[in-house]
């Protein structure tokens, strides 16, 4: 029998199946059972072994080149360089190695939560034993507070409730009770089974073990969560392309210098390392560690604003995110029930205020607040309803950064609102003792307390209308107790209908003052002939600035879905409240059924269809399902999540977003970035930086391969010159690698600063197939290459040209020569790497100044360069002090180069308003 229909079996039934009785297994059996079936945990797969994580770090293709280049640059005695290269492969190996544990972790966490102590029937006998030993077939006692340490089918219930929302999202305590269910049920609404990761919220109850360790709901998760293979990100995916590219061209470059150098007569030995040292310069050897910095500093500013990013390269992956799938629990809402609404003697009443936090008022029908003496006239519907409530509400700890509730959510809310009105003293208890409870159960639909006064004894109820009304005798009205009338009911149940269409939870409140007779109990005899006060409506209310952060995404144009374990109704309410629509309208929902009865097909139509879409009620398979169709669209998915049920969701999707105050252990070791502040506005401000550490990172790509097209291009006219004219060689491998890690690093890291554009979130995200490399960049990219590099070729040939003797390699003016070249290149790399900042605008704006880092950046290669031509170290670089004639040379090159790349501009903003 499959674990799913037990609940469509009766009690009785189920334990045949299982081999049990209620008075539980023998313990000669259940050891049996316990060798032949394994403990009860959960288990990880078999890991990789640590040098082997460590080795497949190494099979990047950037990091192979780096290794590459490294190997070139000792083979040319550049010790230093490949020193440098080969410790910024072995950091990005590191970094890399530390993220491959997820799984172990998301183990670790998930076998913290579940673990407890069981009470256990076996021999007839209850005991306790480890959560470990238990077997299928066990008989398992519950009480209130204790947490559930198998899948358990309910074979006696005592007003049992347990708090679910960590295996299905369902934010408020469910009833549980032991009747066969007979129709198919999704996991949320399977009323008569508890799970292993649950508590128990009320209640007491009596369960068989129906599944252990792996075979549990919690332990289906956990093998979703390791057999999910995660994708690459889009950087990853961008990098990857880069570097192929920059590979195969490398290799081509070296193969054909070595060529042309031997043709010319240079020999083998010049040949091999000039080619050598070319194809090193030909790889960005910064590249890895501007983007390290790029997302260093993406990943601190997001630390800045709550948002604490576990992997680089999932910072800029926020940035392609076209569609969020977000919780409603935790992150659009407060998870904290609040009282909203008070209707009372004919009137409706407003409340002000969020969450546990008493702080608030009550406004009256115009808008106004009420004053003390009006609110001492309500008290009685507020000491009543406190008073057939067991929560309580505190401030915050060491543990709670925010006020927080002790109980039921929805009672906390009761007490929340007596005390930010000032109703409720602190010591009601002392004062007004309880002297008996009917605690609440599912088929009254009520509570109530009885209590003591200095004027005899009264009965505090709270309950569903329905159930209150129809013990309802009387009604205050006017300040007096009148009979309840058709029409009364009439009205309360249209009033109730209302509130419960805007996704409010409903509670009538009554009381009763009992006859001095009256003290032996019994609930039938009790809970009669009420005074009906009036009704109480609350909400788990949107957080702060939600709705502003959805209308912001929506402006970015990302689809925003919303992924919940509530029923329908109440999603779509919140979904309403919060403008998940884009026009207003209805956003479509669809059930946990809706789901398993579409095709793959059908669910990508309507996902296609729609901006914003509600799933409500759905299993951690429905959440899998839906994420993994969007990455089949090859959509960029961000989910957010704080329970056990989430976690393999985030874990499949490019960026898992876990809740940093309510989210389970689990949830956050299953994803990339966790929010401290559990506030959906931080998620879309982390999108943003996402967006502009891609715009800064493409900057710099491009300025860093455009330098290394112009030294290509000045290697290539200098080859050719040779060839026909008989020139020397105007620049050497060595001075190319100086312009790599003197000249142009820091810049170009700098670049990686840029503060954001005011229009960056009002474009659609980058599509994954729009490389950074394209046919325009590259367009771009060779014009300025060529550009560049022509102007330093140029330069070095009329240096040579304007000298009364020959220049020949080795001497002084030859050095002269090489060092125009080289600072050619740099001044031109400095224009370009400013003017670079911006895509349409002029170099010259008032944001000029916007990035300090910038500016200062090149001012230091300035110096660092003055020092490396005029100190005695130039001859080893090959470089040479050179005239203000030779420097006349030079900036003009590169007022020349800054012409083009303005002319670039103006034809794009041409382009961009025809």
């Amino acid at each position: 029998m499959a674990a799913k229909e037990f609940y469509r079996q009766k009690a009785k039934d189920v334990l045949e199946a299982l081999g049990t009785s209620s008075k539980g297994l023998t313990a000669t059996e259940a050891k049996k059972r316990l060798e032949k079936n394994g403990e009860n945990k959960l288990q990880a797969k078999a890991q990789k072994s640590l040098v082997k994580i460590f080795l497949l770090q190494f099979k990047d293709v950037l990091v192979i080149l780096l290794l590459i280049a490294a190997l070139m640059s000792f083979i040319i005695g550049s010790y230093r360089d490949g020193t440098i290269m080969m410790i910024i492969a072995v950091l990005n190996s590191v970094i890399g190695f530390r993220q491959e544990y997820k799984a172990e972790k998301i183990m670790d966490s998930l076998n913290k939560l579940v673990n407890s102590p069981s009470k256990v029937i076996r021999d007839d006998q209850i005991g306790e034993i480890a959560q470990q030993e238990l077997v299928v077939g066990d008989i398992v006692s519950l009480e209130e507070g204790d947490k559930i340490p198998a899948d358990l089918r309910i074979i006696e219930s005592f007003n049992l409730r347990t708090n679910d929302v960590s295996l299905t999202g369902e934010s408020m305590p469910q009833e549980k009770e032991s009747n066969q269910l007979a129709e198919e049920r999704p996991l949320a609404d399977r009323d008569n089974m508890a799970y292993l990761g649950t508590t128990v919220a009320s209640g007491s109850a009596k369960g068989v073990v129906a599944r252990t360790g792996m075979d549990t709901e919690m332990g289906k998760i956990a093998s979703m969560t390791q057999a999910e293979d995660k994708s690459k990100s889009p950087l990853q995916s961008e990098l990857q392309s880069v570097a192929n590219k920059i590979a195969v061209f490398a290799v081509v470059i070296a193969l054909a210098l070595f060529g042309i150098s031997i043709y010319q007569g240079y020999g083998l030995d010049f040949a091999l390392i000039y080619a050598l040292g070319i194809a090193v310069a030909v790889v960005p050897q910064a590249l890895p560690m501007q983007v390290t910095v790029a997302l260093s500093q993406g990943v601190d500013r997001l630390a800045g604003k709550n948002a604490v990013v576990k992997k680089l390269s999932s910072a800029e992956t926020l940035g392609s995110t076209n569609v969020i799938c977000t919780d409603k629990t935790g992150t659009l809402t407060k998870n904290e029930m609040t009282v909203k609404k008070v209707y009372f003697d004919g009137k409706e009443y407003q409340v002000t205020g969020l969450g546990y936090e008493p702080d608030g008022e009550l406004l009256g029908e115009d808008g106004d607040p009420l004053s003390e003496a009006e609110i001492a006239e309500m008290e009685i519907i507020f000491d009543a309803a406190t008073m057939a409530s067991n929560a309580e509400i505190h401030e915050p700890d060491a543990d709670h950064s925010g006020w927080y509730a002790i109980g039921d959510p929805t009672e906390a809310a009761l007490i929340t609102l007596s005390t930010k009105l000032g109703t409720r003293s602190p010591k009601e208890d002392e004062e007004n003792p309880e002297l008996h409870e009917f605690g609440f159960d599912s088929d009254r639909k009520r509570m109530s307390s009885v209590r003591e006064f200095e004027d005899g004894n009264y009965l505090k109820m709270k309950g569903a209308l329905g159930s209150v009304l129809s013990i309802s005798k009387h009604i205050l009205k006017n300040g007096k107790v009148v009979e309840i009338t058709k029409e009364d009911k009439e009205k309360l149940n249209k009033l109730n209908e209302k509130y419960s269409q805007d996704a409010l939870r409903v509670l009538a409140i009554a009381y009763r003052k009992l006859e001095d007779e009256e003290t032996d109990y019994v609930l039938e005899e009790i809970e009669k002939d009420v005074i009906f006060l009036g009704l109480v409506a609350m909400i788990d209310p949107p957080k702060e600035g939600v709705k502003e952060s959805i209308k912001e995404a929506h402006a970015a144009q990302i689809d925003t879905y919303m992924m919940t374990g509530d029923h329908a109704i109440t999603a779509q309410a919140v979904g309403k409240e919060i403008s998940l629509s884009i026009d207003d309208q209805d956003v479509p929902v669809f059930t946990s059924e809706d789901l398993e009865a579409m095709s793959e097909s059908e669910l990508r139509k309507t996902m296609e269809e729609n901006k914003s879409l509600i799933f409500s009620r759905v299993s951690p398979e429905n959440k899998l399902r839906i994420v993994k169709n969007l990455k089949e669209q090859q959509k960029i998915v961000a989910v957010t999540g704080d329970g056990v049920n989430d976690a393999p969701a985030l874990k499949s999707a490019h960026i898992g977003v876990a809740m940093g105050q309510m989210g389970t252990d689990v949830s956050k070791e299953a994803s990339e970035l966790i929010l401290l502040d559990d506030s959906f506005p931080t998620l879309v401000y982390a999108i943003k930086e996402g967006r502009n550490i891609y715009n800064n990172l493409k900057k710099t790509v491009i300025a860093s391969l455009t330098t290394n097209g112009a030294e290509l291009t000045i290697v290539l006219l200098g080859l050719l010159a040779a060839a026909i004219l008989g020139t020397p060689i105007p620049i050497l491998a060595i001075q190319i690698l100086s312009i790599d890690l003197i000249a142009e690093i820091l810049p170009l890291t700098a670049l990686t600063f840029d503060p954001a554009s005011e229009h960056l979130m009002k474009s659609p995200p980058r599509k994954q197939e729009d490389h950074i490399v394209n046919k325009h960049s590259f367009s771009e990219i060779m014009f300025l290459a060529l550009l560049m590099g022509g102007l330093a070729f140029t330069n070095f040939y009329l240096f040579i040209n304007a000298q009364s003797e020959a220049v020949t390699t080795g001497t002084q003016l030859y050095a002269r020569g090489t060092t125009i070249s080289f600072l050619t290149i740099a001044f031109s790399q400095w224009v370009n790497i400013m003017s670079r900042r911006y895509e349409y605008k002029s170099i010259f704006n008032r944001n000029f100044f916007s990035n300090s880092k910038m500016i200062y950046s090149i001012l230091i290669s300035i110096l660092m360069v003055l020092i490396v031509i005029y100190s005695p170290i130039n001859s080893f670089l090959g470089f040479a002090g050179i005239t203000l004639a030779d420097w006349g040379r030079i900036i003009i090159a590169g007022f020349i180069f800054l012409l083009g790349h303005e002319v670039i501009k103006f034809f794009k903003r041409k382009n961009e308003t025809a």
